[in-house]
Parts: C-alpha cells; sequence; structure tokens
C-alpha cells in the first residue's frame, strides 16, 4: 500500500534484500511479483542449468549478458509478473530505461541482444 505523503510510492528494498513488505493485510508479500527487471534477469543468469539456452553470461566479471532466446525471457518474465501480454519489446523498453537510471549500459561494441549491468548492480 502507498504510504501517505510520499507521492503514491512505496520505500523500496534493497536489492540483495528479501521482500517482506506487507501486502496491508498482515501477510508478507509473495515474492514473485514485487521484482524489478534487472533482479529477474540476474535470477536467470545464476541458473544456467534451467535458463542457460534463454540468458547467457558473455563476461561475468564485466556485468555483460546476452540474451539468446528473447521470446523465451519475455515470457518467463510475464510469467512471473503475471502479464500475459508481456513480449520481447515491452520487456527492452524497460531495459532502455535502465539505461538513464543507470542499473544498466550499452556495450562497447553496441550487438543486438548484449547488456551490461553497471555497477553495483553488476556485483
Amino acid at each position: 500500500m502507498p504510504l501517505e505523503g510520499t507521492g503514491g510510492t512505496t520505500p523500496s528494498t534493497s536489492a540483495g534484500a528479501p521482500n517482506t513488505s506487507s501486502t496491508g493485510t498482515g501477510k508478507p508479500r509473495q515474492g514473485g511479483s514485487h521484482i524489478h527487471l534487472w533482479q529477474f534477469l540476474k535470477e536467470l543468469l545464476a541458473t544456467p542449468d534451467q535458463h542457460g539456452t534463454a540468458i547467457r553470461w558473455i563476461d561475468r566479471t564485466k556485468g555483460v549478458f546476452k540474451i539468446e532466446d528473447s521470446v523465451r525471457v519475455a515470457r518467463l518474465w510475464g510469467r512471473r509478473k503475471n502479464r500475459p501480454a508481456m513480449n520481447y519489446d515491452k520487456l527492452s523498453r524497460s531495459i532502455r530505461q535502465y539505461y538513464k537510471k543507470g542499473i544498466m549500459q550499452k556495450t562497447e561494441r553496441s550487438q543486438r541482444l548484449v547488456y551490461q549491468f553497471c555497477h553495483p548492480y553488476s556485483l
């Protein structure tokens, strides 16, 4: 629930902390719907045995990764956010917004479906 006097936003949790904010009913939120796209992408990257054909690290130390199967990644993201109409066009728009926020940046040699996390998000 939005806090009164905060412009309709709730405080965000730190990147590594579990989401334990309340739903207003006294029950903690389920972890799936209140996740940022960059966190979700890192989850996929952390499980190459399950998602290695869809997304993989190119240079882990620099935070560079490649989306191998954009349709699958978008479908997984849509399922996680309960948005069945999610497609890669919508997902990539969010990634482009991360350029302005300093969460992601274009790679040195711009390649299709290759992205880079900015520090400290690359950790």
